[in-house]
């Protein structure tokens, strides 16, 4: 008991640093239940990364205006293979995710940290990173969702034609766009998610995180809508709803996760038909400070692990 109140403290002290950051009011706008378009025939690929470090080309986003970015980390000794990894919301330093890195190079799989819409290098100016990727405004939240996607979609294009094993893993709301890209065509045969947040609904409804965007719609004169119209719109978004492409998936949850809750992730296993991997840990110390998830991940990853 007492640990599980530590592994939910650590979840909750985050929450709180966070709401007491000055956030301007954000309006709610709905925008249609129609599927994400992120989905279609992708355009010419660019070139595929070469070398080590930074890596840039053109997003393939109609809407966007600036360049999708990946940091290309080489495995330590023979390459088994390439690993996409999505980090978590709001990261602004690489480093943050050196760990991940560091246990995928020392296994040896080279590791192209694919830097999300509105992250890091690709903030926009006078905002904090990852901060306009998630919105009241469903039809920016849509944007930026649909631009991760069709990224992390051109990634695993160009990751297959490399014909060596690639795998695809996402960290915290990375794991949302992961999920999504596991959908489609260009899916590698392998996709982990870890503490990912696959109910958007019920965090809204359920959490902290959803609490202060209630209250930044509040403020800005534009409420958000019932639980039930909420869900409705935000019903796109579930990549349960759509049939899983990878051949492999490892879904690992926090059995005390306070940030995005454990039940928050049913929709999409149900769709899948996965059982998650539940760990004695918060959302935060899953991510962050849980020894079994990694080497439970490194044996998915080398051995084959659960089959969708």
């Amino acid at each position: 008991m007492a640990l599980q109140r530590l592994h939910r403290a650590v979840d909750e002290l985050a929450m709180w640093v966070e709401d007491r950051l000055d956030l301007p009011p954000a309006a709610f706008h709905p925008s249609p239940a129609a599927p994400l378009d992120c989905f279609g025939p992708l355009a010419r690929l660019p070139a595929a990364p070469r070398q080590a470090g930074l890596w840039e080309a053109p997003s393939p986003h109609p809407a966007a205006g600036d360049r999708m970015q990946v940091i290309v980390g080489p495995a330590e000794g023979p390459t088994r293979g390439v690993v996409i990894l999505v980090p978590p919301w709001k990261i602004s330093r690489a480093r943050l995710v050196a760990g991940w890195e560091r246990l995928l190079r020392d296994a040896g799989y080279e590791v192209w940290l694919a830097v999300p819409p509105a992250h890091m290098g690709r903030t926009p100016p006078g905002q904090r990173s990852g901060e306009p990727f998630v919105s009241p405004d469903l039809a920016l939240l849509r944007r930026s969702v649909e631009q991760q996607v069709l990224e992390l979609r051109v990634l695993g294009a160009l990751a297959r034609a490399r014909r060596e094993p690639a795998a695809l893993i996402g960290l915290s709301l990375g794991g949302l766009g992961a999920a999504l890209a596991a959908t489609t065509p260009e899916a590698p045969p392998s996709v982990a998610l870890v503490a990912a947040p696959l109910d958007l609904a019920a965090i809204i409804g359920r959490t902290r995180i959803g609490r202060r965007y209630r209250r930044l719609a509040e403020r800005a004169g534009a409420p958000l809508p019932s639980p039930e119209a909420l869900a409705a719109l935000l019903a796109p978004f579930d990549p349960g709803l759509r049939p899983l492409a990878s051949r492999r998936a490892f879904v690992a949850i926090g059995r005390h996760d306070g940030i995005t809750t454990r039940r928050a992730s049913l929709p999409v296993l149900h769709g899948w038909g996965i059982l998650p991997q539940a760990y004695p840990r918060g959302h935060l110390t899953l991510l962050f400070a849980c020894r079994e998830v990694r080497e439970d991940l490194l044996r998915f990853l080398g051995e084959g692990g659960p089959r969708a």
